[in-house]
């Protein structure tokens, strides 16, 4: 019998941020360590970072883990899966193959975080298949429980599809186990079913927290990790901490609430126990909380940020921060003293699901919140110096035109909140994408939205037929615009944009039979010279928005430039954000 040094291996691998070190693994290898097992976490993102040198090289590579590749079928998995492969690619893996080799674990365990990281999870597990036979390879996390390689990735590489037999409507976890590749598949929540797995070694195992109590999760275990290696915010060290599973609402385009049906929470003092314990072990004073929300109940968040103000009170010079997803409520239902203890605690960076600017919009996403509440909120965050981030995506199916210029129109009013640093950057988004099991997938037929298989694009409302693809595509360059001329500061947007790009070019053909020709699409000119273009799509009522705007406020784009030179380091370039615009822009012009 093989002689084994390690009974798993816990691989973190692309696309994964590197603003802190990944949780999933850290909590995963506690509750191993606990059960009496060893094992071991690797950051490969971190590695593939180390090899790339800069900082450009890494997301151009970085890149490539998420775009589709059209290349035909080869021996060679890296000439296969991406378009234009490079050396470093090759060396990357290599490196990984041998830190395996060099560990010798009965399991490799690889996360999978979302749908970008599928292309790593097929090269990495049958690489390891391949070196190393004798090894049991799982995969787990949100992303193996996702349509594999995106809902319509077969369409466009032939490997797949010569891998699955053509079976493109079923999860990457499920697909990967049926054609051998991995032994098994952890479908949900894995801190108990990763202990099972070990003891029993199922093919396949569902987790979930119905049954669990959160309290009784080991603290996350981050010794493996190189807390120097990762890019946090601000350039202070971060560590992830997760407070709750689930969500207490039921946003009609959210799928959280089918991964996890009911919410659960741990106490509010368990929660900062955790906190002060790894600030002592790791001498971190910042914590990221994954939750999807960390107000989900208030009573435990109030206990939580009571205990940690109560820290950072008594150790001034030392005190606590933490970031997380904040839900927005409406103002009755706030305690006088919530602000207050959220800016005593030290809660900065708070991202919030804005989503739109329109209440009607809102309303049919059930976020249970309206602009106004929006509007208090953020007030009460520059008075208390609370530092936020705001999310927004537009051309949801309900979307009007006058909707749209509602979100554009907050855009606009909130840039004194960007000027301050209260909103430290928004992301724009991708127009509305239909995914499988959420609210607004399951009442489709009865508010006679038409759909396409499992396409996520092709959709559209029978009482809203101007939003096309095509309209959709016209609106978030608009979006774009007016973030250049207000000096916005954004996330993601490269990503954003190029994914739109692809989408356009990859399904082109089936875009155009689904919602027939385009129409011509209008361009104006750049009548107050607020961008770098001459031409622009913006209407001219909006643009005379915006510069209304910007005669009323000719301060805060300097304010912008001067607050996230000195203070932030994700914040996108203009540069990269520029050249990603007018890639789609012409794209689009291709089509029209």
């Amino acid at each position: 019998m093989k002689h084994y040094d390690l009974d798993i291996l816990f691989l973190s691998i692309p696309v994964l941020t590197l603003q802190n070190p990944p949780v999933s693994t850290a909590v995963l290898s506690a509750c191993v360590k606990e059960a009496g097992y060893t094992s071991k976490c690797f950051d490969a993102n971190v590695l593939l970072r180390e090899m790339c040198k800069t900082g450009e090289v890494f997301d151009k590579i970085s890149y490539k883990f998420e775009e589709v590749s059209t290349k035909t079928f080869s021996e060679d998995l890296i000439e296969c899966l991406f378009t234009e492969p490079e050396q470093i690619l090759y060396d990357w893996l290599a490196a990984v193959v041998s830190h395996i080799k060099q560990i010798n674990p009965k399991w490799v365990g690889l996360s999978v975080f979302s749908y970008l990281s599928h292309k790593a999870c097929l090269l990495l597990s049958m690489t390891i298949r391949k070196e190393f036979p004798d090894i049991k390879i799982v995969i787990g996390g949100r992303g193996a429980n996702s349509f594999a390689f995106g809902p319509e990735y077969f369409t466009f590489n032939p490997l797949f599809t010569k891998l699955i037999n053509d079976d493109i409507n079923d999860v990457i976890g499920n697909c990967l186990l049926q054609t051998g590749f991995i032994d098994s598949f952890i479908d949900g929540d894995a801190e108990q079913e990763i202990i099972d797995l070990l003891q029993n070694e199922d093919a396949r195992l569902t987790g979930s927290t119905e049954n669990i109590n959160l309290d009784t999760i080991p603290f996350c275990d981050y010794d493996d990790f190189d807390l120097t290696k990762y890019e946090y915010v601000n350039n202070k060290p971060q560590l992830s901490i997760t407070g709750s599973k689930g969500c207490v609402r039921k946003c009609t385009f959210c799928d959280i609430p089918v991964l996890w049906p009911k919410y659960k929470f741990r106490s509010g003092e368990h929660i900062a126990s955790e906190m002060i314990a790894l600030k002592k072990r790791y001498n971190v004073n910042s914590f990221f909380l994954t939750d999807s929300l960390v107000n989900g109940s208030l009573v435990a968040f109030r206990d939580f940020t009571k205990a940690i103000a109560k820290y950072n009170n008594e150790n001034p010079t030392d005190r606590l921060r933490w970031a997380g997803q904040h839900i927005t409520r409406p103002i009755h239902q706030i305690p006088s003293d919530y602000y207050d203890l959220i800016e005593q605690s030290g809660g900065e960076g708070l991202t919030i699901g804005v989503e739109s600017g329109s209440d009607n919009v809102r309303e049919h996403m059930k976020k249970k919140f309206k602009s106004v509440d929006m509007d208090h909120e953020l007030e009460q965050f520059y008075k208390k110096n609370i530092s936020c981030v705001l999310l927004f995506f537009s051309c949801y199916p309900t979307e009007t035109w006058q909707d749209f210029i509602d979100t554009a129109e907050m855009i606009i009013r909130y840039q004194k909140y960007y000027a301050s640093g209260t909103v430290y950057k928004i992301t724009l988004g991708i127009p509305y994408v239909h995914l499988q099991n959420t609210g607004l997938h399951v009442m489709q037929d009865d508010i006679k939205m038409r759909t396409e298989g499992s396409s996520d694009v092709l959709w559209l409302l029978e009482d809203n037929p101007e939003l096309t693809f095509y309209e959709r595509v016209r609106r978030r360059l608009i979006l774009q615009e007016i973030a250049f001329a207000l000096n916005i500061p954004l996330s993601r947007t490269s990503a954003e944009i190029n994914q739109i790009r692809f989408t356009l070019i990859y399904k082109s053909e089936r875009i155009r039979n689904f919602f027939g020709p385009p129409k011509k699409i209008p361009v104006y000119p750049d009548v107050f010279n607020m961008t770098q273009f001459d031409n622009l799509l913006m209407p001219l009522e909006l643009q005379r928005r915006v510069y209304s705007h910007l005669q009323a406020n000719p301060t805060y784009n300097k304010q912008i430039d001067l607050l996230h030179s000195s203070r932030y380091n994700d914040i996108e370039t203009d540069a990269e954000a520029i050249e990603s615009y007018l890639k789609l822009k012409q794209e689009l012009e291709k089509l029209l």
